[in-house]
C-alpha cells in the first residue's frame, strides 16, 4: 500500500505482528531457544540503533538543512516510532506532548473546546479541557485524546483529563421497554 493511510495501516499491522511474535516467543517451552531468540532480537535492534544514530549524525552535520530533515523525521509517524524505539527522538517528552495537544487543538477548537497541558511526566500527563463541553454536538472522547498523546509519547504511564464531559445519569431519560417493543402503540389500537 502507498500513501499515508497505507503507511499507517502497514505500521499498525507490523506492530500487531511484532506483539504476536513476542507473545509466541514468550510461550516457547525451550528456555534456551527463547533466550537465544531474545538475544538475536537485541543484537539486531542494537545494530539498527547504531546505524540510525550515525545516520542522524551525518544529517545533523549538514547544518540548517540537516536540522530541517531531522525535524521532518521527528514529525513523521513511522520515523517518530523508530526514533522513539531507539531513544533518539530529538524532542523531549514535554515537547512531544505539546505537539500532540497542538494537533488536537484544531478539531477541538472547531467544537468550542480548549485543551491545555497542566503537567507532563513519564508517570502521568495531566490535561484540562474547557469551553463548550456540555454541547451534545461536541465529539471528544477520552480514547481519542489518549491515542493522540500516546502516538507522540508512548512511554507515559497514564493520562488524566480534567473537565471531560461525562453525562449525568440523572439527565438520561428512562424509556420503558414496552415503548421500545412497540407495546404502547399496539395497546392503543
Amino acid at each position: 500500500m502507498t500513501g499515508v493511510n497505507g503507511q499507517q495501516s502497514g505500521q499498525q499491522n507490523s506492530e500487531r505482528r511484532i506483539e504476536e511474535l513476542i507473545a509466541a516467543l514468550e510461550a516457547l517451552d525451550d528456555p534456551r531457544g527463547r533466550e537465544q531468540a531474545k538475544e538475536l532480537l537485541k543484537v539486531v535492534l542494537d545494530l539498527h540503533g547504531a546505524g540510525l544514530a550515525r545516520l542522524l549524525e551525518i544529517i545533523a552535520d549538514a547544518g540548517d538543512a540537516g536540522r530541517a530533515i531531522i525535524e521532518a523525521l521527528a514529525l513523521d509517524e513511522q520515523c517518530r516510532a523508530i526514533l522513539l524505539l531507539h531513544g533518539m527522538h530529538p524532542h523531549d517528552l514535554a515537547s512531544r506532548v505539546r505537539l500532540a495537544v497542538d494537533k488536537m487543538r484544531g478539531l477541538l477548537g472547531a467544537q468550542g473546546i480548549q485543551i491545555e497541558v497542566l503537567s507532563t511526566s513519564e508517570e502521568a500527563v495531566r490535561l484540562k479541557l474547557s469551553g463548550n463541553l456540555r454541547n451534545k454536538q461536541a465529539k471528544v472522547s477520552k480514547g481519542e485524546i489518549e491515542q493522540a498523546i500516546f502516538t507522540f509519547a508512548p512511554e507515559i504511564a497514564a493520562i488524566e483529563i480534567e473537565g471531560l464531559y461525562a453525562p449525568d445519569v440523572h439527565e438520561i431519560k428512562f424509556v420503558p421497554a414496552s415503548v421500545l417493543r412497540g407495546d404502547v402503540a399496539r395497546s392503543g389500537s
